[in-house]
């Protein structure tokens, strides 16, 4: 059976494993990480990779690294929120997920999508829409775009199953480091309403998210379209 870890590249697992130890309380506030020397031996990758996870977790603001010191686990206030984005998380972790996919398919890009990937126009765009669904049925409308990479293989899998983030890190050997995410109110259209499995003009919740790379490049842009009746969005203070 696959799991989320399947399909996270090698710096996200070591993120997590780091990051499940601060939680934990094995790693306190204070507390000074391993050099990257020793980490990258500990977990048996290179020390590009080690930096890459470092830079996830002081993103996440869990460690901070300080020049010539080293890299601390902080102590985030407690009016900063951290929003959980797994699927899981949002639709409930207690109860089972459904992921349908509807389309996988290369498309020209289009005014919007040009300007959400800055690419453009007409480029080619690699578009995927799902319905997830729960017991009582259809949860979300999500639609993903990524460009187009000539020869890379693609999974149905992977495409239906991974979550956004390591789906965007997995087609592109560009280094991810930031995820905007956008929320705002939104009524159903037509063809919205009827994935959905409600009625036309009920208002839903839009969550739009673009991964960047370091040099402010985006590689990948999400849009999920949430029922309002069945979706409520958490955030908590850390630790989760």
């Amino acid at each position: 059976m696959e799991t989320r870890s399947s399909f996270l590249p090698v710096y996200y697992r070591l993120a997590e494993d780091i990051k499940n130890k601060i939680e934990s309380g094995e790693l306190k506030p204070g507390d000074m990480l391993p050099s990257t020397a020793q980490l990258a031996k500990k977990y048996g990758v290179s020390h590009m990779t080690v930096r890459q996870g470092v830079s996830l977790l002081v993103n996440e603001g869990y460690i901070e690294s300080i020049q010539g010191k080293g890299s601390f686990v902080t102590n985030p206030p407690m009016d900063k929120l951290l929003l959980n984005f797994s699927e899981e998380n949002l639709l409930g972790s207690n109860k089972k997920i459904q992921i349908k996919l509807l389309e996988l398919n290369i498309v020209p890009a289009d005014e919007k999508i040009s300007r959400k990937l800055a690419v453009k126009k007409n480029a080619k765009i690699l578009k995927m829409k799902r319905v997830l669904s729960r017991t009582e049925g259809p949860v979300a409308l999500d639609s993903r775009f990524l460009p187009y990479v000539k020869g890379l293989p693609l999974l149905e899998k992977e495409i239906a199953y991974a979550a956004f983030p390591d789906l965007v890190a997995s087609h592109t050997e560009l280094f991810s480091v930031r995820n905007k995410l956008e929320v705002s109110a939104s009524i159903l259209s037509k063809e919205e309403a009827e994935l959905l499995d409600t009625k036309v003009g009920m208002p839903a919740l839009c969550i739009e998210q673009i991964i960047y790379t370091s040099k402010k490049r985006p590689i990948g842009w999400s849009k999920m379209i949430c029922r309002a009746d069945r979706f409520t969005l958490t955030a908590a203070s850390h630790p989760l």
